[in-house]
């Protein structure tokens, strides 16, 4: 089989602070370079010229996935490589995605790991251990799987206005695509506090558009609860995450996300009830019935949660969430 070759496909708006380093990261992997500017005033189109990108111009409208599927149409490579400018990829990661090309396996895209990286702890976030010099200094980092390399030329594209996904076209076609060990590092949320604002009220703004369009649509409906939840608007989250519920009770784990609401409102009686319908909705996954066990002990209800905890650890013995609230429930009860 020939050499493969990879287009990188970046949409842009005044990035002149990170758009070098992510070109420089990943300039001697990919064969092109696509960069869609949807009106920076800064200079990011000299730093891109500077790489020798094919620089296109588009009118932003709200929508993340017409941008990026704007930038694929432009690629003339057998894969496609998408990054944003506030991303890069370790140098040693380089032969991963070129072995994982030219292997001549019949995936159609590759999953890589996205690193957000944090200066503060956020909920779900992993302790930063990693050597990549750029990124040491930051103590944590949030993970998603994301499909960023793909074939060309297969109808691949992004859906959704806002979090838009390859996945959901590739299931459509029902391409297969595989999760690897590559990591894209991504500094987005480290940006200066104005920046982030405004990203914030544009991303609300798309979330509710998006949900208008789809008010079926229990991903957007989520989405919207998540968003309210993030600007401590707590009976709009409710709102929301009820919705969801409503719409589909067995998305993610929205009966949990419902109680952890009522926590932030103090109560725990309503907690309670929303765990134990998230028990009975998801009954292979032992974190909503952790959960209301530590309720129920901040209750000091510690002969309930003795018994929640028990039950779970005959189907999930080596859980270790489970073993430590059930020692400290033991402690409690002695």
């Amino acid at each position: 089989m020939p050499k493969q070759a990879i287009s990188l496909c970046i949409i842009t708006k005044n990035e002149e602070k990170y758009l070098e380093q992510c070109l420089s990261s990943v300039k001697d992997l990919v064969d092109e370079m696509i960069i869609l500017d949807t009106g920076s005033i800064d200079k990011t189109k000299e730093i891109a010229e500077r790489f020798k990108a094919k620089l296109f111009d588009f009118k932003w409208t709200d929508d993340f996935s017409a941008a990026r599927n704007e930038s694929l149409r432009h690629a003339t490579k057998d894969w496609i490589l998408v990054m944003d400018a506030d991303e890069v990829i370790d140098g040693k990661d380089l032969e991963n995605v070129k072995n994982l090309i030219d292997s001549g396996n019949e995936f159609a895209g590759y999953q890589l790991e996205q690193r957000s990286y944090l200066e503060n702890y956020f909920e779900g976030a992993y302790e930063n251990k990693s050597e990549f010099g750029p990124v040491r200094k930051y103590p944590f980092y949030i993970s998603n799987f994301l499909v960023r390399l793909f074939r060309n030329k297969r109808g691949i594209h992004f859906k959704h206005r806002v979090h838009e996904l390859a996945e959901d076209s590739m299931n459509e076609q029902k391409l297969g695509y595989a999760k690897t060990g590559i990591v894209i590092h991504h500094f987005g949320s480290l940006k200066e506090r104005g920046l982030i604002s405004s990203k914030v009220e544009m991303y609300s703004r798309m979330i509710l558009h998006q949900l208008e369009e789809h008010p079926d649509s229990p991903r957007y409906a989520y989405q919207a609860a998540r968003m309210c939840l993030g600007k401590n608007d707590l009976a709009n989250a409710l709102k929301f995450f009820r919705k969801t519920a409503k719409i589909d009770p067995h998305y993610k784990l929205v009966f949990s996300e419902i109680a952890k609401v009522y926590m932030r409102m103090n109560d725990k009686n309503k907690a309670v009830e929303n765990f134990r319908k998230s028990m009975n909705a998801n009954p292979d996954n032992p974190s909503p019935a952790n959960n209301l066990a530590v309720v129920h002990m901040s209750m000091e209800k510690f002969e309930e949660a003795k018994e929640i905890l028990e039950e779970q650890m005959k189907k999930h013995p080596e859980n270790k969430a489970l073993k430590y609230n059930y020692e400290e429930c033991l402690r409690n009860l002695k």
